[in-house]
């Protein structure tokens, strides 16, 4: 039997919420281990949608009666499971890795004493750079 390979990702059962780390793609009648639920139904698609027209955010798409049955839909993709990143976030992650990190923190306040007067130097040169904004 030929399964076609892909990368491990982890999603996550409609009706349980078991998470499934699956390395291969889901077949029409690949079965859920911990509750038995059909996996490649509509109930576990990205594009499904109780709002839109035949429940499918894709137009393309055949009317399926029974969305928590499997179907030879060729146009499901398993949803984003709870907890995972967004594309933005992702890119932010990659642009900090890629530029060295996290931005610069903002300046500290300078602290001052009971008559609002700043402590040291250094502190007034902070009070003096935030008046000015530099």
């Amino acid at each position: 039997m030929y399964y076609a390979k892909t990368e491990a990702k982890r999603h996550a059962c409609y009706k349980c919420g078991e998470e499934l780390v699956l390395e291969v793609k889901v077949g029409r009648r690949d079965m859920c281990p911990n509750c038995s639920a059909y996996l490649h139904s509509c109930f576990n698609c990205k594009h499904h949608d109780k709002n839109v027209h035949n429940e499918c955010l894709e137009n393309q798409g055949e009317f399926i009666r029974d969305r928590s049955e499997g179907n030879f839909c060729v146009y499901f993709e398993f949803r984003p499971m709870a907890g995972t990143t967004s594309p933005t976030d992702d890119a932010k992650k990659k642009l900090e890795a890629l530029f060295g990190g996290a931005p610069a923190a903002p300046a500290a306040k300078p602290t001052l004493d009971f008559a609002g007067t700043p402590k040291t130097e250094t502190d007034a040169k902070a009070r003096l750079d935030a008046l000015f904004k530099k």
